[in-house]
């Protein structure tokens, strides 16, 4: 699991990107670090998970709650396009 971190520029948004595989073994760290991320960033920041592969339920769960967290304290979480 990559996570890059883009601290954005007065014009623009600050961005943290996700790419890689999301699964039972990389879903609570990815959390812990995107939730101490967001509460740090304010509501200015986007998490880009389209390259994020979720390949189980855990993962899965992961997203849903990243999406939740922005959803109540702000910032925006861009998905993965849904699978063939």
């Amino acid at each position: 699991m990559d996570v890059t971190i883009d601290l954005g520029r007065p014009e623009h948004e600050s961005v943290i990107a996700v790419r890689g595989e999301l699964d039972v073994h990389t879903a609570s760290a990815l959390r812990e670090a995107l939730h101490c991320l967001l509460a740090a960033s304010g509501e200015e920041l986007t998490v880009d998970a389209t390259g994020v592969r979720v390949t189980d339920e855990a993962g899965r769960a992961t997203l849903e709650g990243v999406a939740r967290h922005c959803r109540e304290f702000g910032g925006r979480l861009r998905l993965p396009p849904p699978p063939p």
